[in-house]
């Protein structure tokens, strides 16, 4: 291509520009009037006609399409075109434009674009290329003072401005005039989705702060209207259906809504005129449709565990483990409050568990709460935990009525859930009166266990305890008690005693005040019971008197027999008594005390005169002259009396033996009893004296001890004063009795140089 060609096809692009350029501002002015009447249109429509939302919004949306058509068509495809964007028109259709123009020069610049065409297409052809040229140039040269861009005259546009203004001009005199019909429904076209109220007298206001509400509840709506007019009526309309409002007063109405299930939405109208659309929303309502209870008792109650369903108060053993298993709709968080705690449970498919232990009684409230609702308020449930209570223990004592040492006991226990075990305990405590020292102290309890049932809540024992098995002397003790045990399984076993029983075996000196006592009590009744063998023996000798003098027997002899019969029965109720008081002596002191083999074979031989003083011979005797008095036979009855009396001296006799035996053993017991508390303060003086010689040693107890050994030391002096006495009342008086002399001498100086060294002793001190 030579230079003629380039300014050719240069000049050729300088039109097409111009040409779409005048494209570019016919289309201005076209898409300038076309959106300026659109708008107008729609504008006048949308005031005038007052459209609903939905018509609104698709008027909206088609004066947006509308306009973006517009501006597509009449700019934006001139200004691609006029930037090369896209297709343009050929240089051809470039030339068949100018040529509509400059007809003279159409078939020239046809010709020449052809034969362009034609060289570049088929260069091979039988033309010859450089006469090709040189037709190409002379053409060219002729086109060349054609100004190709004069074919188009952009002041040809103006014409078409009249189509721009005269809409432009309607606008603007509106807005100037009446701007409500521009602004109001531009801005309702803008907010297409609002509702505009129509314009009316009057004025619709919500007088409710939040138009929300919580599901399954009611919803009072308040309304205030507000205007020029009011109306009379206010109606709502939901659902295709239309519903009065009750009148409150002049401006307020209102409306119910029962149980909301889901959100509604709803207008109010009246006379004619309808508001824009409402909406309550219902809001998920966090429930708890139930719960079970699952109870797992501590094992050790033996009880079956059981459950509960939509009980919320509880009464329950200490240590039950409860399972709360809970159903619930629209909970995201559901909390179980107790009094020191509280915890959040988050339900997982409208259902979650708790569990806990419990020692002691509490209270709890369930709340559930969601997004939208934080808490909800709930019953308050009690938890009444029931202790193991302490088992409870009663025993009743009985003693055996030959022998102190035996012991009964008849026991109850109650527990509220059974027992583990019951046991006795006891030990031996020595005292500072105690005489048998080779058997010491206990340090602990000595426990023996006892069956009890473990099943049952209450159950009964018996127990016997047997303290001659302790060979304890005189003065020692002895302390006991029972304990029962429960079965708790939560705190372990817990125990009720008895109070501390304390059996105390009487001392030397208690025995030998006893004994003295006793002895007196058994030497009276038996001086009384020889007193009434006299008396028996007076009556009998007078009845057997009257009866050698009478011819016969009277009503009166009659009754001196049975006189003499009651005495009889007196004198043997006497002997029977002093026996066994006695008998029962003997055995109080056999039980803390040997007794040596004299002392015991005068014991033995006073038993056997106590057994042998009413024989039943006697008694026999007695009955015989019951039965010959009612046969009135006075020769027998002379026999009969006679000997009763014999048998009657011979009880006397036999009573005085005893008697004088009875007081010579009597002597031989006080005197040994008295050695032995001569032995014993010896040995307290010799242990007394050691520990004065101790210097650390607290010489004001010593003193005190000193004190008590002095008194004991006179009161065994007045026992042997007494002890004498009882000698000289002897038909055959001892002087075993003297043989304490030098013992007594000994002791005495002894004390006496114990307490001069204790005084010394405090002297130095001081």
């Amino acid at each position: 291509m030579n230079h003629q060609e380039d300014l050719l096809i240069a000049k050729l692009d300088e039109f097409i520009r111009k040409y779409y350029k005048n494209q570019l501002i016919k289309g201005l002015i076209y898409a300038s009037g076309l959106v300026f009447a659109f708008y107008l249109v729609v504008a006048l429509l949308e005031y005038y006609a007052h459209f609903d939302t939905a018509f609104r919004t698709v008027l909206f949306y088609s004066l947006i399409g509308g306009v973006l058509a517009i501006l597509g068509n009449y700019v934006l495809v001139p200004l691609f075109k006029l930037n090369k964007i896209g297709a343009v028109i050929s240089n051809e259709q470039a030339a068949e434009i100018i040529g509509k123009h400059f007809s003279e020069v159409k078939d020239k610049l046809l010709n020449v674009l052809q034969l362009k065409k034609a060289a570049i297409e088929n260069p091979a052809s039988s033309v010859s290329p450089l006469l090709l040229e040189a037709s190409i140039n002379q053409k060219i040269k002729e086109l060349k003072p054609i100004p190709f861009t004069s074919a188009i005259d952009l002041r040809q546009n103006r014409k078409y401005l009249k189509y721009a203004i005269i809409p432009f001009v309607v606008i603007l005199f509106l807005a100037f005039s009446a701007p409500s019909i521009i602004t109001e429904s531009t801005k309702r076209l803008v907010n297409h989705n609002q509702f505009y109220e129509k314009q009316a007298p009057f004025h619709f206001s919500i007088v409710n702060t939040e138009m929300k509400t919580i599901e399954q509840q009611d919803f009072p709506l308040q309304v205030k209207v507000t205007g020029d007019e009011i109306p009379e009526n206010v109606f709502l309309q939901m659902n295709g259906n239309e519903y009065k409002l009750s009148r409150e007063n002049v401006v307020n109405f209102g409306y119910v809504f029962k149980n909301l299930q889901h959100s509604v939405k709803f207008k109010l109208s009246a006379d004619g005129y309808t508001s824009r659309e409402y909406e309550i929303s219902v809001l998920p309502n966090p429930v708890l449709l139930n719960f079970d209870i699952q109870l797992n008792y501590p094992a050790y109650l033996g009880k079956k565990n059981e459950v509960l369903r939509n009980t919320g108060d509880l009464v329950i053993p200490e240590g039950t483990k409860v399972s709360w298993n809970f159903t619930t709709k629209d909970t995201r968080s559901l909390h179980v409050s107790f009094i020191d705690t509280a915890y959040t449970l988050s339900p997982s498919s409208n259902a979650c568990t708790y569990s806990s232990r419990f020692l002691k009684s509490n209270s709890y409230s369930i709340t559930t709460s969601n997004e939208y609702i934080k808490s909800k308020d709930s019953v308050v449930y009690q938890i009444n935990v029931v202790p193991d209570l302490y088992p409870t223990i009663q025993v009743e004592e009985r003693k055996d009525s030959l022998s102190a040492q035996h012991l009964y006991y008849r026991g109850e226990v109650k527990d509220d859930y059974g027992f583990s075990g019951l046991s006795f305990h006891y030990k031996l405590i020595k005292t500072e009166d105690s005489a048998n020292v080779s058997n010491p102290s206990s340090e602990k309890y000595e426990t023996v266990r006892i069956p009890v049932s473990g099943t049952f809540n209450q159950d009964q024992f018996m127990y016997f305890f047997d303290i001659e098995k302790l060979n304890i002397g005189p003065g020692d003790q002895v302390e006991y008690f029972f304990e029962v045990f429960d079965n708790d399984g939560v705190h372990g076993a817990k125990s009720a005693r008895t109070q501390k029983m304390l059996f105390k075996a009487p001392t030397l000196k208690e025995l030998a005040s006893k004994s003295e006592e006793s002895s007196q009590t058994v030497k009276s009744d038996i001086s009384e019971s020889i007193q009434k063998a006299k008396d028996l023996q007076k009556d009998i000798d007078a009845l057997h008197k009257q009866v050698l003098e009478k011819k016969s027997l009277s009503y009166e002899d009659k009754k001196k027999v049975q006189d003499l019969k009651k005495k009889e029965e007196e004198l043997e109720k006497n002997i029977e008594q002093f026996k066994q008081q006695n008998e029962k002596s003997q055995k109080e002191q056999s039980d803390y005390r040997k007794n040596d083999e004299k002392l015991l074979d005068k014991q033995k031989q006073i038993q056997d005169l106590f057994d042998q003083l009413l024989t039943d011979d006697m008694k026999k005797q007695m009955k015989d002259l019951e039965k010959l008095m009612q046969t009135m036979d006075k020769d027998k009855m002379q026999e009969q009396l006679e000997k009763m009396k014999l048998s009657n001296k011979d009880l006397e006799k036999e009573l005085d033996r005893t008697l004088e035996l009875f007081k010579q053993m009597e002597f031989d017991k006080k005197l040994t009893d008295t050695k032995d508390q001569l032995d014993k303060l010896a040995e307290e003086q010799k242990k007394l004296a050691e520990k004065a010689e101790d210097k650390k040693a607290d010489s004001k107890e010593l003193e005190n001890k000193q004190e008590k050994m002095n008194k004991d030391f006179e009161d065994i002096r007045k026992d042997l004063k007494d002890l004498e006495k009882k000698n000289e009342a002897l038909e055959k008086p001892h002087d075993e009795f003297k043989s304490t002399e030098p013992q007594q001498d000994k002791i005495q100086q002894d004390m006496k140089q114990s307490s001069q060294d204790l005084q010394k002793k405090e002297n130095k001190k001081a």
